[in-house]
């Protein structure tokens, strides 16, 4: 757990580090004023858990049908240990469930399906984790640029009000970088939210969808015990 905190916050270092970065030697990003330092470590984190999330994901996720009946094939010949080995062999969230209940079945339904359930608990978080961090920076980057836009407002009152006491006319030139500032931050907030929406959206879908199959293969399983049992 410790060495996972670590490269976590090593991650968010490294995302912080790039992000002024790209701030500090790009003239675009510059004019929308620090709070686009905000906005790309937002977005270089954002792609970072988008990418690392699909790679788990993609990795957890198993063909249910065909591995379900190779359970029940083995099970239906008294192969309990070769069921086994074969879920240790897939190391996935739904065979790590699967084996649970196989270690039970010999036991009542309810402990069986209490063994499972309790194993897909402890599967869940994982299968979850970042997550609610994507849906956080989803929700916080049109903030952001709001945040520009209005920074960018208050340079302008301020250009104006400075030319206003010296007794000049404020110019377009006064007031460039205020329009700046006021408007790269949204454009560039947008522009990263409307993939990172999509990312977040589409691995929520393929996350219930692995926790439908893990619930609808624990229920075969059970009926399939019971019904040998029988």
């Amino acid at each position: 757990m410790k060495k996972d905190n670590f490269l976590y916050v090593l991650a968010l270092l490294v995302c912080l580090a790039a992000s002024v970065v790209m701030y500090a030697r790009n003239d675009f990003f510059r004019s929308g004023g620090w709070v686009m330092v905000l906005i790309l470590f937002s977005s270089i984190l954002g792609f970072g858990l988008i990418f690392a999330k699909a790679r788990q994901l993609l990795i957890s996720r198993i063909p249910a049908a065909p591995f379900v009946k190779d359970i029940f094939e083995k099970l239906e010949r008294q192969r309990i240990k070769e069921a086994i080995d074969l879920c240790d062999k897939a190391n996935a969230p739904l065979s790590r469930v699967l084996r649970a209940g196989i270690m039970k079945y010999d036991l009542s339904r309810d402990e069986i399906r209490e063994s499972m359930d309790n194993t897909l608990a402890c599967e869940q978080p994982a299968l979850e984790e970042h997550l609610p961090v994507l849906a956080a920076l989803v929700e916080v980057l049109p903030l952001l640029g709001f945040l520009g836009t209005f920074l960018g407002l208050a340079e302008i009152f301020q250009a104006i009000q400075f030319r206003e006491a010296a007794s000049l006319s404020p110019g377009l030139r006064d007031i460039s970088a205020g329009l700046w500032q006021m408007l790269v931050p949204p454009i560039v907030g947008m522009t990263v939210l409307i993939p990172l929406l999509l990312g977040y959206y589409f691995l929520s879908s393929k996350l219930k969808a692995l926790l439908e199959d893990i619930r609808l293969s624990s229920k075969e399983l059970l009926a399939f015990l019971l019904e040998r049992r029988a």
